[in-house]
């Protein structure tokens, strides 16, 4: 939320005077009410909406990804802070976005509860907004919205070629192709003429160059594959009467003659009915994936069809700490794919495959100890008797157990891998005990399970139980990223980290690569490599999410259905 959303601020500056331009458009016609005593407070609260919906938009078209903006209703119903100040109304505001939503102008998601948002963004809203109750907690959900449909086009249509939104938005600098955090407010450190800088840059643009120029890469998701999203259901009403116009200090553009042709051009009822349904599925995409807000995109059949633009796959290396030896992974908007949907992905036209190194930070671990490994890192059932214990506590029901090996093993994953990460025995269990549990396996998780839990991983894991508690997940990232380079550079794979997508047709050739890598860094470790899914077939029909027999290693851990979960979960509890 701190990076993908605005707080809901008071109309200001050139994006106000554009808001209140629009007020006035054809976009608007038959929204804005007819009686004149309570037309003007509409007319503010509407402007005050349009603002923050223009600004998020600009800042989205500046980031390459969707910015939402986050509107805190239960603030505004206890006239919190500056919303008491500025008068903005929360019956207005709430009513405004579920009008616009009606009229599918506005997309809406719930967002999360205060307290689950960064530390970063709720400091930024306690002083930007004194957003405190009495106990000094905050409360309460952040609606999030932004524009979508004619109210989108229309806004990228003032937006399109001006120069004056900086001055509201914050200015927009390019950053660097390697990054380097300081340790203590993790601001970017100035390092772009160090000699070490400069040799990380190369790696960088040695990825980019053979990713991004070897295949053009698209993604062709089903329709089916897309949550469900609200359809519009309500009518407009009539037009209201024309207000006056506004003058502005500086000159507001009108939108380009062609800004709203799209709309107002061919209106046959077939293709109104594409485009909705092309509007409604990218809608879905983009809910799940920002990034994607602005690729090109188009609906074909069954599919909606998006091509992956070159600034997609360009690569950041990030470090952090204010050292080399931290962090240093590569990052670009591509990984934002969901791992669900990158079965999808088309490179030069064909199916791919994603592989990925089994129990990676646990191996490197064992490796630097001289010793290896021995099956699955996150499996304690068989050796440890913890099934029952854990089925007890995690609490699912008769018709879950055939699934809840999978489960269990997304617990301790993540249960091994804070303990490893954590810098002291306590910061490891408060980590376990406050993590969303019921987000992650559909089910709540009593504080009691991580005690057995903890010490059966200490037991199976006695070769490297000094690496617990030592905060090595950032050094262990380090050599992971150096991993990553090699396995790109020689095969032009798309990296996700510690895993990486490719044709299917050259699958043998990724593995030999990953597992050379990797036996090159550490004397000759023969490491698994394991299939996340089964490859499309030719002609784009796509596999269920069921582990393939194919699969090598770890691959038995992959999840069957997701959505089975949930649903068992959710009647189960």
């Amino acid at each position: 939320m701190d990076k993908d959303s605005i707080l809901y601020d008071v109309a200001k500056g050139y994006a106000a005077q554009i808001a209140s331009k629009m007020l006035d458009g054809e976009v608007l016609d038959g929204l804005m009410p007819h009686q004149k005593t309570y037309r003007e407070q509409r007319r503010e609260n509407v402007r005050q909406v349009l603002f923050n919906l223009i600004k998020a938009q600009s800042l989205s078209c500046a980031h390459r990804r969707l910015i939402k903006v986050a509107v805190p209703l239960t603030k505004m119903r206890e006239s919190a802070g500056r919303y008491d100040e500025c008068h903005i109304s929360y019956r207005q505001v709430k009513s405004i976005i579920e009008t616009f939503e009606d009229a599918g102008l506005l997309a809406v998601d719930k967002g999360k509860p205060f307290h689950q948002t960064s530390s970063k963004w709720k400091k930024k809203c306690i002083k930007d907004n004194r957003l405190r109750t009495t106990k000094g907690a905050l409360r309460g959900r952040v609606t999030e919205i932004w524009a979508t449909g004619k109210l989108k086009e229309a806004i990228g249509g003032y937006l399109s070629g001006n120069t004056h939104l900086g001055a509201d938005v914050e200015m927009i600098v390019e950053e660097p192709a390697v990054l380097l955090r300081s340790p203590d407010d993790g601001e970017l450190i100035d390092t772009c003429d160090t000699p070490r800088a400069s040799r990380f840059q190369s790696t960088v643009a040695e990825v980019c160059s053979q990713v991004r120029d070897r295949a053009r890469v698209s993604l062709h998701l089903p329709l089916t594959a897309l949550p469900s999203i609200r359809r519009n259901t309500s009518p407009h009403r009539q037009p209201s009467e024309v207000p006056a116009d506004v003058s502005p200090s500086c000159p507001v553009p009108s939108p380009p003659d062609n800004a709203l042709s799209s709309i107002r051009g061919n209106t046959s009822p077939h293709r109104l009915q594409r485009v909705h349904e092309a509007e409604r599925a990218h809608e879905a995409v983009v809910r799940r994936c920002p990034a994607a807000w602005m690729w090109e995109h188009k609906l074909k059949g069954n599919h909606i069809e998006y091509t992956v633009p070159e600034m997609a796959l360009e690569y950041q290396r990030k470090f952090c700490r204010g050292s080399w030896d931290c962090g240093g992974r590569f990052y670009a908007d591509v990984q934002n794919v969901p791992s669900d949907w990158r079965k999808h992905v088309r490179i030069g036209g064909e199916p791919v495959v994603e592989l990925d190194y089994d129990n990676l930070h646990i191996a490197m671990l064992y490796a630097e100890e001289g010793k290896r490994l021995s099956g699955d890192a996150y499996n304690i059932t068989s050796s440890f008797d913890l099934g029952e214990e854990m089925d007890e506590v995690i609490g699912l029901c008769e018709e879950e157990r055939e699934h809840y090996r999978q489960r269990q093993r997304t617990v301790v994953k993540r249960a091994l891998n804070v303990l490893i990460n954590a810098e002291n025995y306590q910061s490891a269990y408060k980590a376990l005990k406050h993590h969303g549990w019921t987000e992650e396996i559909g089910a709540p998780l009593a504080d009691d399970v991580f005690k057995p839990l903890v010490d059966a991983l200490r037991k199976k894991h006695r070769a490297i139980d000094h690496h617990f508690h030592s905060d090595a997940g950032i050094r262990l990232q380090r050599k992971d990223s150096d991993l990553a380079y090699e396995v790109m550079t020689q095969t032009g794979a798309i990296g996700i980290h510690d895993g990486f997508v490719i044709e299917a047709s050259r699958e043998k050739e990724l593995r030999d690569a990953m597992k050379r890598a990797f036996a090159e860094e550490y004397d000759g470790y023969d490491i698994g490599v394991s299939r996340e899914f089964k490859p499309l077939t030719p002609d784009g029909d796509f596999a269920s999410d069921r582990t393939s027999p194919a699969e090598s290693g770890a691959g038995g851990k992959r999840r069957a259905s997701p959505g089975f979960y949930l649903k068992s979960a959710q009647s189960c509890l």
